[in-house]
């Protein structure tokens, strides 16, 4: 398993590249960028894209919402890495169940594909989504019926902590996620876990 959860991966993709230690030009990138469609602004979202650009991958931009568990799959299979960009957690986590991407995604991070998480993207790969409410809108995901993320990683995180301005919904988040027995683990925009499925480290 190489699941790279990052804050903002465009800040923190030059150190997963020097993590891996190999040259991706030429390589399959699958990018999804289904979290941003709720904001108006996505230029977070076109600055992760960008950043596999500069390391030469092909890149394969998917939108999962109004696509099959086959379309999935077939975009995903011979894919080196799979990037799911930042947006709005619920609505998210909403399209990946909606279409099944959620199970697919699992079974490429379960088969060794590299799976890079850029701030949703990351979240939804903890065994909750709970605690996500105090920066994203749960009632833009009206069909979700539970809060269970795909749950490949085994603690929590919480991205952007460098912020000032998310001080307070930090600290309410993450007394809620610890009195439910998760660890959690705090992300500034600079950081990025890596969690091979027994350890992690933060690069």
């Amino acid at each position: 398993m190489k699941l790279y959860l990052a804050s903002y991966a465009m800040v923190s993709m030059a150190k997963i590249i020097k993590h891996e230690g190999r040259d991706f030009v030429g390589k399959k990138a699958i990018f999804i960028p289904t979290a941003g469609d709720p904001y108006d602004i996505k230029d977070f979202v076109e600055a992760d894209r960008i950043a596999l650009e500069k390391y030469g991958l092909d890149i394969v931009e998917m939108d999962i919402k109004n696509k099959n568990v086959e379309e999935i799959r077939k975009a995903i299979v011979g894919a080196d890495i799979v990037l799911v960009a930042g947006g709005d957690t619920f609505y998210l986590m909403e399209k990946l169940k909606e279409s099944g991407a959620d199970k697919v995604i699992k079974d490429f991070i379960e088969k060794n594909g590299i799976y890079i998480g850029s701030s949703a993207g990351s979240i939804i790969c903890c065994p909750t989504i709970e605690g996500a409410e105090e920066f994203d809108n749960p009632n833009l995901a009206k069909g979700l019926n539970d809060f269970d993320g795909m749950g490949v990683f085994k603690d929590v995180i919480i991205p952007h902590v460098q912020k000032e301005k998310y001080f307070e919904r930090i600290r309410r988040a993450t007394e809620r996620l610890e009195s439910k027995g998760f660890k959690v683990y705090p992300l500034t925009d600079d950081d990025v876990l890596f969690f091979d499925g027994h350890s992690y480290i933060i690069l």
